[in-house]
């Protein structure tokens, strides 16, 4: 029985593996406002580094803040949604047969990055620019595809 609540534990998480990381962000924040100049943040940063904050930062971020805003939308740090959650069929839609993986990169608060992988090799990178209820997917300047967001519990989403 202890085995299998450890696993369960464990799947849900490690659901967080993307997320907005709001508590390694916040620390960073802190660290360019705190000092005026580069060098006191360059300071600071080895400091931080050396006494593993930043580490002990990025680990709360992916075990326990990033998978609570994975599954209530929302980051408990940051008050921030989750950035664009992308359901397969979503995928699909735009058109995109044997799809063997997608990843999406942060860019900016409101700007991704998704790159799709298929079965045959190919590789394909996309610019996602969030809005307040809806995404656009666009290639090379021109819009690919809009779509709605919808509520994390409701969509089916592609995992890194």
């Amino acid at each position: 029985m202890k085995r299998i609540l450890a696993a369960a534990l464990a799947a849900v998480l490690s659901t967080g593996c993307l997320g907005t990381n709001g508590l390694n962000r916040a620390l960073k924040e802190w660290n360019v406002e705190v000092v005026e100049n580069r060098y006191g943040r360059e300071v600071i940063f080895l400091g931080l580094t050396v006494l593993w904050f930043y580490r002990i930062c990025t680990v709360l971020d992916l075990f326990i803040f990033n998978s609570v805003e994975f599954w209530s939308g929302t980051n408990p740090i940051n008050g921030k949604r989750a950035l664009v959650d992308v359901p397969a069929a979503e995928i699909e839609k735009m058109g995109f047969k044997d799809l063997e993986g997608a990843k999406v990169e942060l860019v900016s608060e409101n700007a991704a990055k998704l790159h799709l992988a298929f079965a045959n090799g190919d590789r394909m990178g996309f610019d996602v620019l969030r809005g307040e209820d809806t995404y656009t997917v666009s290639y090379m300047g021109r819009t690919f595809f809009t779509g709605q967001i919808e509520p994390l519990h409701a969509a089916a989403e592609v995992q890194p």
